[in-house]
């Protein structure tokens, strides 16, 4: 694919005072900039203006660039692929400015930045429009786009503090927030600059971007050759999720076929399970890449998100239609959502979903979304002998990410429905448990589900003995050390951990009969380290 790209450095004047409108197009994220944002913004140019006004200005301010696609049929629509927060801002920093000077040339020259008629519908149109569908920004930018002088100032004293100062809270909408903030700041530099015509100069005149265009006969064709470049760069060190770029190339699929509003009802429902999830999309992605993996029979380390699916010859975006794709998407949530319902439930299964999820990283997760995406049935006995399995090999490596590689081709096998080993360790001793690194409170919750056959709901991990409590025991320093870094000093209880009270009534607290002498308590140990040599030879375990 030929790339027809221009890119010259502009001012802001050049830039905005066009006869084009700026589309900031569905796929992408909503306005998200906050107070520092602006506020740093704001500081840089303001610096710069007062370091040059004596000297006319002759230091020009680069701000970043942007990247727009624009197409033979809509030549008077640009999308913006990438720099549409900072240009949404900059719009907004125009509005501002346009209430602050009475100069005839640069209140015009400001004016038309805001909106013209438009030389295709005929009609006044705003010079730059968001088609986001992720939230209302259409609706609330242009709100504030509307606001006169009069309405700034309502809204001013409706949102200020007894400093006079933003107070976010009061504001409705992100862009109201953001306006006002301008507001404020350039109603207080206009009085303490006697106006802020010189302000407006500098800002039109010496204040560049970098605006890299990108062409093609279609809108389809030129978005696809500017999301090449933003690709390219984002991949260079900027801050960008990686689920934007999969939500544009999805969303270019389904438009190719008519199905914008579909994707965008889909991808809507999608994030909103997210958020109820608490769980980021790209989490979503990261584990689709590994049912994939396995379907593939890839065991090789794993490569980064955004080249897994936008490079590789075996991307769902590549085998599979827009729909398919969300569907399997859909699949994970439901899940996902599975889990986190079931793993509260006194239930055997919810046992072992419970000693998954206090694992210290997300390999054994890995296994069991793959192995429950193949295994559509959600047969609790199947699917608590798996995890028993998975919870026997983690657990008997300790907290490590060398479980990679066998969790690896764990999933390779579960998705050809080939049986995993039972990973029974038959030399294990209980010394092994001597030392127990990051997962104590795993190793205490899998000792307890030992002799019980069902899971907890909800559980809570304390610690019998602090080093302070030393006052009560009378043991040596020696000994102390020993039991409180030791798997003994872990109890697991239905009950809420009892933080600060004596010794004495914590015990009580939790029914145990314990004599305060170290004996008592290393036996405890003991105990506790013999379920767990018991459970990975696979002797005894509930």
């Amino acid at each position: 694919m030929a790339l027809s790209l221009t890119a010259e450095q502009k001012k802001i004047l050049q830039i905005l005072k066009i006869d084009e409108q700026y589309i900031i197009p569905e796929y992408q994220r909503p306005y998200s900039w906050e107070y520092d944002h602006c506020l740093q913004l704001y500081n840089d140019l303001v610096e710069v203006y007062r370091t040059n006004k004596d000297d006319d200005y002759n230091e020009d301010y680069f701000i970043g660039n942007i990247i727009i696609a624009k197409s033979e049929k809509d030549e008077y629509e640009l999308d913006v692929v990438d720099g549409q927060q900072r240009l949404t801002t900059l719009f907004l920093m125009v509005k501002v400015l346009s209430l602050f000077t009475e100069h005839k040339v640069y209140k015009s020259d400001l004016e038309k930045i805001i909106g013209s008629i438009s030389r295709v519908s005929g009609e006044y149109e705003y010079r730059i429009k968001t088609t986001v569908f992720e939230s209302d920004d259409a609706t609330d930018f242009e709100k504030v786009l509307k606001y006169q002088k009069e309405q700034f100032e309502e809204v001013f004293n409706r949102c200020k503090n007894k400093n006079n100062e933003i107070d976010e809270k009061k504001c409705l909408t992100r862009f109201e927030k953001n306006i006002m903030f301008f507001y404020s700041w350039f109603r207080y530099l206009y009085e303490k600059e006697n106006g802020l015509d010189k302000f407006i100069k500098f800002f039109l005149e010496k204040v560049y971007l970098l605006p890299i265009e990108l062409r093609g006969k279609t809108r389809d064709d030129a978005n696809e050759k500017a999301l090449v470049i933003f690709e390219t760069i984002n991949d260079r060190g900027k801050d960008l999720e990686d689920a934007d770029i999969f939500k544009a190339k999805l969303y270019k699929r389904a438009r190719k076929i008519q199905e914008e509003k579909i994707f965008i009802d889909l991808w809507r429902n999608f994030k909103s399970s997210c958020e109820d999830l608490k769980i980021d999309i790209d989490d979503i992605f990261r584990y689709y890449t590994h049912i994939v993996r396995g379907e593939r029979g890839i065991t090789s380390s794993e490569i980064n998100l955004r080249e897994f699916f936008t490079t590789k010859e075996y991307s769902p975006f590549n085998l599979k239609k827009y729909r398919d794709v969300m569907d399997d998407l859909f699949e994970i949530i439901s899940i996902l959502e599975f889990i986190s319902q079931e793993k509260q439930q006194e239930t055997r299964l919810a046992k072992w979903l419970q000693l998954i999820e206090i694992y210290t990283n997300q390999y054994p997760k890995n296994a069991l979304i793959v192995y429950m995406y193949v295994n559509k049935d959600r047969d609790e006995e199947k699917l608590s002998s798996f995890l028993e399995k998975i919870v026997r090999y983690s657990y008997y490596h300790g907290s490590t990410t060398r479980i990679k590689t066998e969790i690896y081709n764990i999933i390779k096998q579960v998705s050809h429905n080939e049986e995993i080993n039972n990973y029974y360790q038959k030399n294990i001793e209980i010394e092994y448990f001597d030392y127990l690194g990051n997962l104590k409170k795993g190793y205490a919750l899998l000792s307890e589900y030992s002799n019980r056959e069902l899971a907890y709901s909800k559980y809570y991990i304390d610690k019998l003995i602090a080093l302070k409590d030393n006052k009560i025991l009378s043991w040596d320093e020696e000994k102390l050390e020993n039991f409180v870094s030791s798997l003994g000093n872990f109890i697991v209880s239905e009950s809420p951990t009892k933080k600060n009270i004596p010794l004495e009534k914590k015990l009580d607290y939790y029914n145990l009969s314990i004599k305060l002498n170290y004996d008592n308590f290393i036996q405890r140990d003991k105990k506790m380290k013999e379920k767990l040599v018991n459970f990975f030879k696979g002797n005894v375990y509930a």
